[in-house]
Parts: C-alpha cells; sequence; structure tokens
C-alpha cells in the first residue's frame, strides 16, 4: 500500500497509510527495549562470570554473576556477595556501567519508545509533545537524548568531585577516594544502591557533605530529567505542567514524613539512630527516607530497626520515584492521582482534579490499573518467598518490595535467602523494573471506540 504525507498540526510532516488508519506497533517498541537490555545483561553477565572480575581469580558461579548483573541493571542494590571484596576492579567496572545502563538508558529508552509511539510523557512544551503527530525525527530523538545524557554527566561529575574531597577528608588514599566518588554518584543518581566501602555509609554518619551529597544525587536522578530542565526553564512552580508539580509536592511530602516518623520511631533505639549522636540524627533520618524510596543506601543497621519503620519503609518503597526517572515504585504521580480520587470521592465531586486542573478519566483508570498490579507483584512474589526461606515475615515482605521497586535495601540480609529465594527476587527485580512500563504502553495502545454502551448497574461496596 502506497505511502503519502499528511501534514499534522503545528507544521509536523508524519506520515500515514492510504486508506488505513496508522497504529503504533507498541509490541516492536517493547521488544527493542528488552533486546537492548537482555543483551547487555548477558554480556555482563558473562564477564562477571570470568576469573578476571573475581577478586580471588576464580571463576564466579553463574547464579551470583545473574543476580549482580540483574541489580545493577534494574539500579537495584541487592546483593549475594560483598562488592568491595569479591569483585576486582574489572567487576567494579562492569556493575558501573551496568548501573549507567540501566538508570541512564532506561531513563531515556522509555521515554522516546514512548515519545515515539505518541503517549503523554507529562510535559506540555511543544517542542517535547508529539501526542497523535507520529514519531519524532532522528534529530529530535538524539537531540533529547544528549539532553539526558548532559543533565547526567554534568550531575554525577560534580558529586564525584565532592565526595572526592570528603572521601579524602575521611582519610582515604587519593586514588581509592577519586574512584569511591565516581561509584557512589553515579549509583547515587542512577538510584542504584551499590557501595564500596563495606559498611555503606554507616561510617560517615557524622559527615554532612558524603550524605548532603547523596541525597541531592537521589532526588535529582528520582525526580528525572523533565522536571528539573522545567522548573529551570520557567523558574515558577506556578508555570510548571500539573504532572511536574505532583512530582515535586507529592516527593517533598514524602521525604519530610519519611523523615520524621524514622526520627520518631527509632530517635530511642540503641541499634539504629539512638547508637549516633543526638547531633548526627537528624540528618541521617533524612538520609533513609531519601534513599528508603529509591535508591537502597543505608547509613543505619537496617536489620535493628523497628517493625513499624519496617513496614513504613515498604510503604515508601511502594510509592516509589518519579516516571521517566532511574528509579522504580508505582511512581508518586500514580500515587498522588489515587490521592485525589479519594478526596474526590469523599467530597462527593463529579471529576477529579489538582491545582485546578482537571484530570482524565483514562489516567485514573490507569493509575488504579497500575497500583492493582503492584500489590499483585507484592502478593505473588512475597508469597513466593515464603515457600524458600524461614524468616520474619515482614523481612520477608521487605526483601520482596525492595526487589520490585528496585531500591536495594533489606533486613534479613540478602544472600541469606538461598539459590530458590535468589532466583524469584532476580525475577522480582526484572518484573518490577520492566513490565510496568509494558502495561502503561499497553493500557495507552489505540483502541477502537465501542458503537454501543451497556446498561448500567451497581455493586454493593460494604
Amino acid at each position: 500500500m502506497r505511502e503519502a504525507p499528511a501534514e499534522a498540526p503545528h507544521g509536523i510532516l508524519t506520515t500515514r497509510m492510504v486508506g488505513q488508519r496508522r497504529r503504533p506497533a507498541v509490541s516492536s517498541g517493547v521488544a527493542r527495549l528488552a533486546v537492548g537490555f537482555g543483551l547487555i545483561l548477558l554480556v555482563g553477565t558473562l564477564i562477571l562470570c570470568t576469573p578476571a572480575a573475581s577478586e580471588s581469580r576464580t571463576w564466579v558461579h553463574p547464579k551470583d554473576a545473574l543476580f549482580t548483573a540483574v541489580s545493577a541493571i534494574c539500579v537495584t542494590g541487592l546483593t549475594v556477595v560483598d562488592t568491595p571484596t569479591h569483585w576486582s576492579a574489572l567487576g567494579e567496572v562492569v556493575i558501573l556501567v551496568l548501573i549507567q545502563v540501566g538508570g541512564l538508558g532506561y531513563m531515556v529508552g522509555t521515554t522516546v519508545v514512548m515519545w515515539a509511539l505518541g503517549r503523554q510523557i507529562g510535559i506540555r512544551d511543544r517542542n517535547m509533545l508529539r501526542l497523535y503527530y507520529g514519531a519524532p525525527s532522528m534529530h529530535e530523538t538524539f537531540s533529547f537524548a544528549r539532553s539526558v545524557a548532559v543533565f547526567t554527566f554534568v550531575a554525577e561529575a560534580a558529586g564525584a568531585v565532592i565526595l572526592w574531597g570528603a572521601f579524602r577528608g575521611e582519610g582515604v588514599p587519593s586514588g581509592q577516594a577519586a574512584w569511591w566518588g565516581i561509584f557512589h554518584s553515579v549509583s547515587a543518581f542512577n538510584n542504584a544502591g551499590f557501595s564500596l566501602t563495606g559498611r555503606d555509609m554507616t561510617p560517615y554518619t557524622g559527615n554532612p557533605v558524603i550524605l548532603g551529597t547523596l541525597i541531592v544525587l537521589i532526588v535529582l536522578g528520582g525526580i528525572g530529567f523533565l522536571p528539573v530542565v522545567n522548573l529551570m526553564r520557567r523558574r515558577s512552580f506556578a508555570r510548571l505542567p500539573l504532572d511536574n508539580k505532583l512530582i515535586y509536592i507529592t516527593s517533598a511530602a514524602l521525604l519530610v514524613s519519611g523523615m520524621l516518623f524514622t526520627a520518631a520511631v527509632e530517635w530511642n533505639n540503641q541499634r539504629t539512630l539512638g547508637a549516633l549522636d543526638p547531633v548526627e540524627r537528624p540528618l541521617v533520618a533524612l538520609f533513609q527516607s531519601t534513599s528508603a524510596r529509591t535508591a537502597g543506601f543505608s547509613a543505619i543497621d537496617m536489620s535493628g530497626l523497628h517493625d513499624q519503620t519496617k513496614l513504613a519503609t515498604i510503604g515508601l518503597m511502594f510509592v516509589g520515584a518519579a516516571a521517566g526517572s532511574t528509579g522504580g515504585g508505582l511512581k508518586v504521580g500514580a500515587f498522588s492521582l489515587l490521592f485525589a480520587v479519594m478526596v474526590a470521592t469523599i467530597r462527593g465531586a463529579d471529576e477529579v482534579s489538582a491545582f485546578r486542573k482537571r484530570i482524565p478519566q483514562a489516567v485514573i483508570q490507569q493509575a488504579t490499573t497500575l497500583a492493582l498490579y503492584h500489590v499483585a507483584l507484592l502478593f505473588g512474589f512475597g508469597l513466593a518467598l515464603t515457600f524458600t526461606v524461614d524468616r520474619p515475615f515482614i523481612d520477608i515482605l521487605f526483601e520482596a518490595q525492595s526487589a520490585i521497586s528496585t531500591v536495594g535495601l533489606s533486613t534479613a540480609g540478602t544472600v541469606n535467602f538461598g539459590a530458590d529465594g535468589h532466583l524469584v527476587l532476580i525475577l522480582a527485580m526484572l518484573a518490577g523494573r520492566f513490565s510496568p512500563v509494558m502495561l502503561v504502553l499497553y493500557m495507552t495502545r489505540p483502541r477502537r471506540k465501542v458503537p454501543y454502551h451497556h446498561p448500567i448497574d451497581s455493586v454493593r461496596l460494604s
């Protein structure tokens, strides 16, 4: 069938099939994304298996190499071996590359795929929207990817320099401090949580420069490129699109509430905050709240948390980061929409709105579906883990949510979950990282309008 160009609004030239409705190839875009990440994961796993990647210069068990590679490319941070002592310099470099690909590549790849397939990506700038206008040109795609890469590398480079100086101040040798600065900066920005110190951030609870830098990097990576750039360009919160406002407001609310709850419950716990100087506790509580939703770093002993804090952390991990960012989870936008739906329903309002903007019913349905899907993931993988390990249920639930939301925190020690548990966690990380975006693409695909409506009936709710 012959193709003919068609002029779209705003002078954007698209290509349409003459006599046939154009349908974006959802499965094709998802397949390319999956194949790309799959090949990189395979190469990374094979390299990590080799003696050159091991500090002991022996072959690494394929299960350990696969788990580490999946955790890195899914920017999770769960580990079954001690990163600084088990892996050689080559192994650490491979992990760092996988983290960068998993964060930056995912952020660019998923956004470009949605953009190319004509999806709303949460902004209203004319040069970034191609809704119903067809795929972006090659120049536009490269321009967008370049902008995201520059944003990422500038943030990571600045963080690496600051962390290098901070680690030097802690007595770490210059060369090692430089590598630690680079590694932890990339790991923090991509919300990965991998650490080379051997004790995560617990030795540096009294260093506000290290913890503060990591907090900033985690927040930037967890918010994502588009909201940050929009705020820089418009220089006014009031002029931001609704999606960006919800990201900032909800993220700030979760950050503060998580900090206050952690501080209140753990303040006198001698296994966590209670063991620190009172002056250090507020910053460490803020660090834990920031890291709990997406990153997986820890400055306290996670196994010593009270069950109340563990449950609250599961909630923070469930919500996760912003859409289009490096982090995982349900996403703060979807969570805020569900909250808006609850408020509107209680008030008896006919429509759901936020900041004087009406939210489309289709978006509300999609957010509800995503939330139920994440609940199903938690239930399924949590149940599977109960068959593989004999641990307190709260720790099993914590581990499952950490893997699904690609956070990387653990209260029971991931190494203690055994080979079967590790396989479940591998599947949980992959499912939590990639299946939600596939679900979104499937839900937002073009559909044929039904020419009729079924009769209305009601269902009792209580």
